[in-house]
């Protein structure tokens, strides 16, 4: 069964270590894990401005999202852009992000 919810500062490392993945995954590019922990820190701590969610099962993090916000003038309401969306290898195609 996978579980939903909004991610806790006590995911903050895990959601660091699949940042870093993803975009070593996607980018071939390796990030400093330092600034990308304050980062995560720091959205997870500011649930005004973004969010993250995570998966899990069996309480495993195995699958995160987020989502930002941006004001469009022209529709004059929210946008939400999803992005850092990971599943952890051992962990995709079961529908972790269905």
């Amino acid at each position: 069964m996978i579980e939903i919810r909004q991610a806790a500062s006590t995911d903050v490392e895990t959601i660091a270590r699949y940042n870093i993945a993803l975009c070593c995954e996607t980018e071939a590019r390796e990030l400093d894990p330092v600034t990308v922990t304050n980062g995560v820190r720091r959205f997870v701590s500011e649930p005004n401005r973004d969010r993250y969610f995570v998966a899990e099962i069996d309480g495993e993090v195995v699958g995160q999202a987020a989502h930002t916000f941006e004001w469009s003038d022209r529709r004059n309401g929210e946008i939400w852009w999803i992005q850092s969306v990971y599943v952890h290898p051992h962990f995709r195609g079961r529908g972790v992000f269905r």
